[in-house]
């Protein structure tokens, strides 16, 4: 029972260090500018998705709220109108690439391992991680467990 229990303790902490091995894969695949480890890395087609669907949310809701003052009634509500189409229009069309992915995680000053000021489990399939200090424009990135692989499925900058 004893080396069986040693067993699970071992197979648990395996599993809590496995999203950092590829943090760090991550991390070697930017700072040499290896694209083809960093493209094994990704998800574009979960990656792309969520930027569309974040680009249309942005669209929608950049434009201030009824009752805020700034914009009279008529103005506001033709605002949002034009923000929606454009905004739904780059969301169908624009698609995030390879460049587009490194120059985000790029952004930030030092390797992206230096910039990991938090990085947690939202589930057993799924982990966050902070580049920045909150409060000061962070980048969140999301890894999900596919296939008995992490990857990369979602950039929040």
């Amino acid at each position: 029972m004893k080396h069986f229990s040693g067993l699970i303790f071992f197979a648990i902490m395996g599993f809590l260090l496995w999203p950092y091995i590829h943090l760090f894969q991550l991390n070697s695949a930017v700072e040499k500018n290896d694209r083809i480890a960093f493209e094994e890395l990704v998800d574009f087609d979960a990656l792309n998705k969520t930027y569309q669907e974040n680009l249309k949310w942005k669209s929608e809701h950049i434009i201030e709220p009824q009752g805020s003052g700034l914009f009279p009634e008529s103005m506001r509500e033709r605002a949002q109108a034009i923000a929606g189409a454009i905004g739904n229009f780059a969301a169908e069309t624009l698609e995030i690439d390879t460049s587009q992915i490194l120059e985000i995680l790029r952004k930030k000053k030092g390797t992206v391992w230096e910039q990991t000021t938090f990085a947690f489990f939202e589930s057993p399939t799924r982990f966050t991680i902070r580049l920045g200090e909150l409060g000061r424009n962070p980048v969140h990135v999301q890894m999900t467990l596919q296939d008995w692989y992490w990857r990369v499925t979602a950039i929040y900058d």
